[in-house]
């Protein structure tokens, strides 16, 4: 009898063995990161699926972008290279930063130096573009008074277009949009503002009246990250910050940054500094702390697409594609100084992320 049970135990730890080193083959490489289970408790394998996200983007017509778009009568492709429009439109979906407002109405904020609004049929110009739901947590969407903001709303519902970040009232602009991936994941996004430094412009939306979501004080954006945590697999907050025109980040990024992972956020993605800054790994979770303009001005800045690639064996990867906003046109880049200087300036010091050649950001 006792030989036996130590012949059966022996077989059950040789099974055990064997199916370990199986799981074993199957685990991820190290740039892989796996996310968890989707909200019914499985992982339902099916293709690929890439959400890609731009930074600020300005169809205004009293601005840079809108005049050429017309004088160079190419639609879209006067503004944007055929290799950008081929990724944004190859996309899943697509997720851009709508920097102005929209309406054929409103004052000027008095006081306020640069102010943009766009005729209402500008927006047909996202689909071109090949844009599924575009962030209005910003410093432009209020330009041009309550009359015109609200009229922007109208005019996104009216073209089934989704947003986040702004609303009627609070819990509007608190709430997240929830997008189902094939596989069943369900990904949620969320999106506030924290940009205008010298006295705030563009209003906080309250219980009775409408702006945009305030993270100067994070407890309403922490709350709306918690929500959408607790109703989705996977958190994408987008958040609109930092000092123009500089690489250096603020220290509130960096400490409000991880307030926001700690609340359940997988991701955060930065907008606002009309460039691009540094990229970082917190406990396999990225943040890239600005994207910059995306074709948004005259100037000449680094720019580029985030891209995050959910993978059919239920991992995801992140990719950062570099381009360049010059002349008014947008185009991507490779293999020369240019790219090289791009992955610099993400890579910061201090940084525990690098990129590699193909774009992959990975930990260092």
């Amino acid at each position: 009898m006792a030989i036996r049970i130590f012949g059966f135990i022996s077989a059950v730890i040789i099974v055990a063995l064997i199916v370990f080193a199986g799981l074993s083959l199957l685990r991820p490489s190290s740039s892989t990161v796996k996310v968890s289970s989707s909200q019914d408790g499985t992982i339902k394998p099916d293709q690929d699926y890439t959400i890609s996200i731009v930074g600020d983007i300005s169809l205004a017509d009293n601005w840079s972008v809108m005049p050429q778009y017309d004088s160079r009568g190419k639609g879209v492709n006067g503004i944007l290279s055929d290799e950008v429009l081929k990724v944004m439109r190859e996309s899943d979906f697509m997720v851009a930063n709508n920097e102005f407002t929209v309406s054929n109405r409103g004052a000027k904020t008095p006081g306020k130096y640069y102010t943009f609004r766009a005729k209402p049929e500008r927006l047909s110009i996202y689909n071109e573009m090949g844009v599924d739901m575009v962030t209005l947590a910003n410093n432009h969407v209020y330009d041009f008074g309550p009359q015109a903001f609200n009229d922007m709303l109208d005019s996104f519902e009216a073209i089934n277009m989704p947003y986040v970040g702004a609303g009627r009232n609070l819990d509007e602009a608190k709430k997240p949009y929830y997008l189902t991936l094939p596989s069943g994941y369900r990904v949620a996004f969320v999106n506030a503002t924290r940009a205008e430094k010298w006295g705030i412009d563009t209003p906080g939306a309250t219980e009775t009246t409408g702006g945009v979501l305030l993270c100067y004080d994070t407890t309403e954006f922490i709350d709306t990250i918690k929500e959408a945590k607790a109703n989705s697999d996977y958190v994408i907050a987008i958040i609109h910050w930092g000092t123009e025109s500089s690489h250096q980040l603020e220290r509130v990024q960096v400490t409000t940054a991880q307030d926001y992972l700690d609340a359940g956020a997988d991701i955060i993605v930065g907008g606002h500094a009309h460039t691009l800054q540094g990229v970082d790994y917190n406990d396999g979770r990225p943040i890239i702390y600005n994207l910059g303009d995306f074709i948004f001005n005259d100037q000449t800045e680094d720019t580029g697409i985030l891209q995050i690639k959910f993978l059919a064996d239920g991992g995801v990867k992140f990719y950062f594609l570099p381009g360049e906003q010059k002349n008014v046109y947008t185009s991507l880049l490779s293999g020369d100084a240019r790219t090289q200087k791009i992955n610099e300036i993400l890579s910061w010091d201090g940084s525990n992320a690098r990129i590699l050649d193909d774009g992959e950001i990975v930990v260092k």
